[in-house]
């Protein structure tokens, strides 16, 4: 039996922490032994404890800059893998991937893999941040075997910016369950609509992520003001958790809008609320990919992001939804009132949407592919594979 170790930063149920847990859950468990990783006390835990597997909790990993908490982590990390002699580490997020990595360099584990979910490098961050993330992650590029991209415009991103050897890379799309998310009828909408107070005749917008800078909630907000302008009966909900909820809900009330718009909270299930909208929205000013665009064009939803990182990677502008710059309201609340008024088009998008998620983006594709990786690594190092 193999053992295999995930490591991810935060106990979130976030793009890069599905992507892990569905890796763990999708890997044959007739030959992997698998073990999650991670800083404590969140829902990751209880999804990945609830499918059976183990979860070591790191409680000094945490994802801002912490010299004291980071060497902690550093430590803790190389004892439980040095301890436990993994045949595999998978490293997710930029923090775990610098410590992770390093922690399984220096315990001499057979096969070192990373996932880059995004780089921490991104334009949000002030230059002396961009500086010390790139450093950081071109060095940690050699402490393993393989570094996965989920999209190409990622990979483009590393090479653009010298971090790591084309040799070692690998580009597998993050997937979906796609028997999760499928299309629901008109009625089934309604009457899921009812259960939110939301009418049959409304106009829903809807946004899932968390309430994090570089999201593009505030953006989506203004915009959503000049649509209810035009469109009255239009309504946004608002999915998701985090730190800017104060001062969302207070932008929400200072524009008037507090009747048109639902903070839904954090949901373990977006399915059902993503079956409300008519448009789904994701305006952030970075992303790896968009887990949650992927979830909404398989249930058949129109969709607008902005044309940042691997967002084009998933929508093809025109065809299966509408690409804007990111930061521009006049430009997002145009594409979505399109939509909202277009409904052959909407129809249109839904459809090419779902097509194209189930060519290309399933999570069962995506996990036969990581195996693949696995097997070839452990091979090269000379470690048996059971059939």
């Amino acid at each position: 039996m193999l053992r295999v170790l995930h490591i991810h930063t935060l106990p979130i149920i976030s793009g890069s922490g599905i992507n892990t847990f569905l890796t763990m859950k999708g890997l044959d468990k007739t030959r992997y032994q698998v073990e999650l990783a991670c800083a404590p006390g969140g829902p990751l835990i209880d999804l990945v404890k609830r499918n059976g597997m183990k979860v070591r909790e790191l409680k000094h990993l945490v994802q801002p800059l912490s010299p004291t908490h980071d060497v902690l982590a550093l430590a803790s990390s190389y004892m439980l893998v040095n301890k436990n002699r993994y045949d595999i580490v998978h490293t997710h997020n930029s923090k775990a991937g610098f410590i992770g990595r390093l922690a399984a360099r220096l315990s001499r584990i057979p096969v070192i893999v990373h996932t880059v979910h995004g780089f921490a490098f991104h334009d949000q961050e002030p230059p002396w941040r961009q500086f010390l993330f790139r450093n950081l992650e071109r060095l940690a590029s050699h402490w393993c075997d393989r570094i996965i991209f989920i999209s190409q415009p990622l990979m483009d991103w590393a090479f653009r910016e010298n971090i790591v050897d084309a040799r070692k890379t690998a580009k597998i799309y993050s997937g979906i369950e796609l028997d999760h998310f499928q299309p629901v009828t008109a009625s089934e909408k309604n009457r899921i609509r009812e259960k939110w107070h939301l009418n049959q005749k409304d106009a829903v917008i809807g946004i899932v992520s968390k309430l994090w800078e570089g999201k593009g909630h505030a953006i989506l907000i203004h915009a959503f003001a000049q649509i209810k302008k035009q469109i009255p009966q239009a309504r946004l909900v608002i999915v998701g958790e985090g730190y800017l909820y104060p001062e969302l809900a207070r932008l929400v009330e200072r524009l008037g809008l507090s009747d048109s718009v639902v903070f839904t909270g954090f949901l373990m299930d977006v399915a059902e609320i993503i079956a409300t909208f008519d448009v789904a929205v994701l305006p952030s000013f970075f992303e790896g990919m968009g887990r949650v665009l992927l979830e909404a064009m398989a249930m058949e939803r129109p969709v607008v992001a902005s044309a940042v990182g691997g967002i084009p990677d998933l929508v093809a502008d025109g065809v299966n939804g509408f690409l804007v710059p990111p930061g521009e309201v006049k430009k997002l609340k145009q594409a979505i009132v399109k939509l909202l008024e277009d409904k052959k088009l909407a129809r249109r998008f839904g459809k090419q949407g779902r097509k194209r998620v189930t060519e290309q983006f399933s999570a069962q594709t995506m996990v036969e592919s990581i195996d693949q990786i696995y097997c070839e690594l452990l091979s090269r190092k000379g470690i048996q594979i059971e059939p």
